[in-house]
């Protein structure tokens, strides 16, 4: 489990959130600077973020991942499709990106390398890689990662209900109230903008609430700003006059789960419930 000092870049031209690993002295001038910028933008007008060519050219690449059991796990409730997408037509909802020093970013492949694109939208899930602690007096295991997506999801194995899971490997837009936004794959994306690669398959999510977006966590960027004249966009994280810097300590995510063994009556279970 690593344990080292992460580096974040945070956008800085939108209201802060309260964020305990943010230096408690902020950079005035730079917030100021970042918020004029953003002012005097014009408005912002969406343009279609697939790309129709390209995307019927990968129409038998798509076809390939179209059964995967993972994509179709974390697709499932969700319209969904395949498409290619124009990074720089996207909006953010996340506000930090958060680097490791011994955690290296992806290779970006070469523009229109669509083999090596296709391979970084749709990787294998990452195995989970954790501490596991079994507290046997009070039938609790916990589980500790410095993985942040580290999640236990429901299955519908009777004989194993919890599996680990470790996020989404698959590269994800959603189009929300007719604005696209990046869903998942931001660090892939701050990676391949910086080399200049533009265009990457993409899962397309077409998201009837902000849940199925999935931007309801508070350390996004409320859906307000969201839907404003002038919303953060995914390439906003390459300029630094909008970005604050700053490192923060190595976090640990931690799963804790007990058990509990309970013997009754029929008629009683269900009050025990």
């Amino acid at each position: 489990m690593r344990n080292s000092t992460v580096h974040v870049r945070e956008l800085a031209a939108w209201n802060l959130d309260s964020y305990e690993y943010r230096p408690a002295h902020l950079p005035v001038n730079l917030l100021s600077k970042a918020r004029h910028l953003i002012a005097e933008r014009k408005p912002f007008l969406q343009s279609d973020a697939i790309l129709t060519k390209e995307t019927i050219a990968l129409h038998d690449s798509f076809a390939l991942h179209a059964q995967r059991p993972d994509l179709l796990a974390e697709m499932s409730g969700l319209k969904w499709s395949f498409g290619v997408v124009d990074l720089r037509s996207l909006l953010a909802f996340q506000r930090r990106l958060s680097f490791a020093a011994d955690l290296p970013l992806p290779t970006a492949p070469a523009v229109q390398d669509w083999a090596a694109l296709l391979a970084l939208s749709f990787g294998a899930q990452r195995p989970p890689e954790c501490e596991r602690l079994h507290e046997l007096d009070n039938k609790t295991i916990i589980l500790r990662s410095s993985n942040p997506n580290l999640q236990f999801r429901f299955t519908s194995d009777t004989a194993a209900p919890l599996a680990v899971h470790t996020g989404s490997p698959f590269f994800e837009v959603a189009c929300y109230r007719n604005r696209w936004f990046l869903r998942d794959g931001y660090h892939r994306a701050y990676t391949l903008m910086q080399a200049g690669v533009f265009h990457i398959p993409a899962v397309i999510v077409y998201a009837r609430t902000l849940e199925e977006l999935g931007a309801t966590q508070p350390w996004f960027f409320p859906e307000e700003i969201l839907l404003s004249e002038k919303p953060p966009c995914v390439s906003d994280f390459l300029e630094d006059e909008l970005i604050f810097e700053y490192n923060r300590p190595a976090l640990i995510k931690t799963l804790r789960i007990t058990t509990e063994e309970i013997l009754a009556p029929a008629s009683s279970i269900g009050e025990q419930l």
